[in-house]
């Protein structure tokens, strides 16, 4: 049965020789055999399942056949995607080269067992060489490791892998000296910059000037650094104000809070514009039931049943923009319509209804993990969230009609809920 099984997945990972020799194309194939890289796709977390069956856990080999077919196929996309290849799904040329370039060996897809905090608790880390070879010189150990060692550094910081390629994070090493044998000093990419600030923050040694929502002890940091434009003397008077939270996001450092068929824009001084949901994010839901909005992707996800819209900010049009494929049905595995949702401080996008939670993943629509809320959040709030904004280790938890103050680090609720109104100031 085993053997049929692998000759099975040998006709699925077929590949075509169409623009290398055959020669080449033979050369790949005995470095990256269907086995190997089905243990590739495994070793990095694109496999949930191994690829030996008992004969006693399925029914028939028509049947592993069809699971393993399809499983394969997923788990190859999967790797493509993040890779940058074509998602073909099938083991091609150019997927073969890319599983033999060097890595880092730890998994891209990280299998969330527990949400804890992949961050240090500090900003001020030291550390020090105990030991080193006596070949290469020192020197040469403590300039030549720069670019992989500045990738560990990420990994150690609470950095995972990332898909784009210019990114330190990128699992696939690069060449660390130029044409002419020059060193080539490491660089951050934008996506790294914002990644490290997401999980600390700014640098507080910075100048731009920063304003703080110290109504009612909320102590949330805005960016108000644009000048006097947000001042309270050039607000609006005829902008409503919201009975209920439908969610919460910030992009580009502004804040937006969904309520019915409405977006509010507000910062630390109360509410600066109210838009129509449908001028806003056009072609999307007519009221949200959750939203979240990740930087590392540039993406806002807005829920709507079991729908999921996915959107990114045009900055020209100052306008969000369905992105193709979308609006998605959720995968049929989610237990419950989301009525809340939030990205956590350590990455994960969460959907929320009550005491249900799930973490999920719009690029391969899958959901990672399903638990109750009482399990992973220490002492949330009884009530519903519906949203969640944070910034370093301030945390504010969105409910109906209430914001609480959460410390991620003693894990619970600070002081009284802030009712919406006094909260927005309107």
């Amino acid at each position: 049965m085993q053997l049929t099984i692998l000759m099975f997945l040998s006709s699925i990972l077929f590949f075509t020789f169409s623009d290398v020799s055959m020669k080449q194309a033979a050369g790949i194939m005995a470095d990256i055999s269907v086995e190997r890289a089905t243990q590739y796709l495994s070793d990095y977390g694109y496999l949930k399942e191994t690829i030996s069956p008992s004969p006693m856990s399925v029914p028939s080999t028509e049947a592993i056949l069809r699971h393993y077919s399809v499983t394969i196929r997923d788990a190859l996309k999967k790797f493509q995607k993040f890779a940058g290849l074509k998602p073909t799904g099938k083991l091609d040329v150019e997927t073969r080269k890319k599983m033999q370039q060097k890595r880092c060996g730890r998994p891209d897809v990280i299998a969330l067992q527990k949400l804890g905090e992949y961050k240090w608790k500090k900003n001020d880390l030291t550390y020090s060489i105990e030991s080193l070879p006596k070949e290469p010189s020192e020197r040469e150990v403590r300039s030549g490791q720069k670019m992989k060692n500045v990738h560990e550094i990420g990994h150690v910081l609470g950095l995972e892998h990332s898909s784009d390629t210019d990114s330190i994070m990128a699992p696939f090493y690069r060449d660390a000296v130029d044409r002419r044998g020059n060193y080539i000093t490491p660089k951050l990419s934008s996506s790294d910059v914002k990644n490290i600030q997401r999980l600390y923050g700014l640098n507080d040694k910075k100048s731009n000037p920063r304003s703080t929502l110290t109504e009612h002890g909320s102590d949330f940091e805005t960016d108000s650094s644009n000048g006097d434009n947000d001042s309270n003397h050039d607000r609006k008077t005829d902008i409503g104000c919201p009975d209920e939270i439908d969610g919460i996001i910030t992009v580009d450092g502004s804040n937006y809070l969904f309520s019915g068929n409405k977006v509010y824009d507000f910062d630390h001084a109360g509410i600066k514009e109210e838009y129509l949901l449908k001028n806003l994010f056009s072609n999307g839901p007519p009221f949200v039931q959750g939203a979240l909005s990740n930087p590392r992707t540039d993406r806002t996800l807005l829920f709507h049943g079991k729908m999921v819209f996915a959107y990114h900010l045009d900055r020209y049009k100052n306008k969000f923009m369905l992105e193709p494929k979308f609006p998605k049905k959720l995968p049929a595995a989610l237990n419950f319509k989301p009525m809340g949702a939030f990205l956590w401080h350590e990455g994960s996008q969460v959907l929320i209804n009550g005491n249900h939670f799930a973490t999920y993943d719009e690029n391969w629509n899958q959901v990672t993990l399903q638990n109750e809320v009482v399990n992973y959040f220490d002492n949330f709030p009884a009530k519903p969230i519906r949203g969640v904004l944070i910034q370093q280790m301030n945390v504010l938890l969105f409910g109906d009609d209430k914001i609480y103050k959460y410390d991620i680090k003693d894990k619970r609720v600070i002081g009284k809920a802030i009712p919406l109104k006094a909260f927005l100031m309107c």
